[in-house]
């Protein structure tokens, strides 16, 4: 429960409040770990969607419309039907997307079927012929894992494909070292 649920339940019970200066130390104590996180790309999840149906019961939040957007720090999850689990206090826990799965972060961008967003690990894996773009590189796989927090993918069954041009650039920058290399 939140400090201000505690302080709005003392207060609807009659209890006596905290003193006035116990409360700003908590506040700043309680608002520091959040900024942290945030900074690190461990911020509050947001999720816009035309419709919802939640069960209660399952905590389970069934997301749809064309898109449903999926925000995370400076990470975006767009795809047409999501799927959030619920923890305890509310917060999404895990997440399933469906059709028309796109991921966002920077100039990388992630294609796939279905793709499964877990809250406590902070990743996001993808299946259904997954599609890694980074600038012109683009590169395929079976399965890819993205780790939010240290920013990287990794591609199973990974097959490649480099612009001629980015690829006769390293393969000159190479001779050049080995020349360079050699008395």
């Amino acid at each position: 429960m939140t400090l201000a649920a505690l302080l709005a339940l003392a207060a609807l019970a009659g209890a006596p409040q905290a003193p006035a200066r116990a409360k700003p130390q908590r506040a700043a104590a309680s608002a520091a770990p959040r900024g942290a996180a945030a900074a690190a790309g461990e911020g509050k999840v947001r999720i816009d969607a035309d419709e919802l149906h939640y069960a209660f019961q399952k905590r389970e939040v069934i997301f749809t419309g064309k898109p449903v957007v999926l925000t995370r720090g400076d990470a975006k999850l767009t795809c047409a039907r999501l799927v959030a689990t619920n923890d305890a206090r509310g917060e999404v826990s895990q997440a399933i997307c469906s059709g028309d799965v796109r991921f966002e972060r920077g100039e990388r961008l992630v294609t796939c079927e279905k793709a499964t967003y877990e809250a406590a690990a902070a990743r996001l894996v993808c299946e259904g012929s997954p599609v890694l773009r980074d600038g012109p590189s683009e590169a395929r796989g079976t399965r890819l894992v993205y780790d939010l927090k240290r920013d990287e993918a990794k591609l199973e069954g990974a097959k490649m494909l480099l612009p001629g041009d980015e690829v006769d650039a390293r393969r000159r920058e190479l001779e050049a070292r080995r020349k360079g290399a050699t008395p």
